[in-house]
C-alpha cells in the first residue's frame, strides 16, 4: 500500500518509469522479426511459403529437427546469409526462442524483410507434441 501511494505522490516520477517500462517492453517483443506460434509455422511450411532456419548447433540439430529445415548455427549465420533466399520469408528456428531475436536484428542488416521467429522455440515444439525428424 505505501508503494502505491509513493507512485501516486510522486506521479512526475512514476510516469516516466512506467512509459518507459512499456516501450522497452514493445522493442524487446518486436526485436528480430514477427514472434508466430508453432501452428503458424505448420502452414506457413504446408503452404511452401517459408523457409525454417535452425540456429542450433549441429549436434543439436542431428537429434531433431523440423521437417525441411536447413542447419545454419548462430555463430556461422554472418557467413552463411547467401544460402537464405530473399524471396521466402524467413522462420528463425533455436532452442528456447532466444537467440532467433539476435539472428534476425543480424539478417535485417544483410536486407532480409519478411523475418519470423518460432516463439518458444523447439522447446515450445516438443510441448506442443509436434514432430521432429
Amino acid at each position: 500500500m505505501e508503494l502505491i501511494n509513493f507512485l501516486i505522490e510522486h506521479y512526475y516520477l512514476s510516469l516516466p518509469l512506467l512509459v518507459t517500462i512499456i516501450l522497452l517492453i514493445n522493442a524487446t517483443s518486436k526485436k528480430g522479426g514477427t514472434k508466430i506460434s508453432p501452428q503458424n509455422l505448420v502452414e506457413l511450411s504446408n503452404n511452401e511459403t517459408a523457409f525454417i532456419v535452425d540456429l542450433r548447433d549441429s549436434e543439436q540439430f542431428q537429434n531433431g529437427h523440423i521437417t525441411g529445415s536447413i542447419n545454419i548455427p548462430f555463430l556461422n549465420l554472418s557467413n552463411r546469409t547467401n544460402e537464405i533466399p530473399q524471396d521466402k520469408s524467413v522462420i528463425l528456428v533455436c532452442e528456447m526462442g532466444n537467440v532467433s531475436p539476435n539472428a534476425g536484428e543480424l539478417l535485417k542488416k544483410e536486407g532480409f524483410k519478411e523475418l519470423l521467429i518460432l516463439k518458444g522455440g523447439i522447446n515450445e515444439w516438443r510441448i506442443q507434441n509436434l514432430p521432429l525428424v
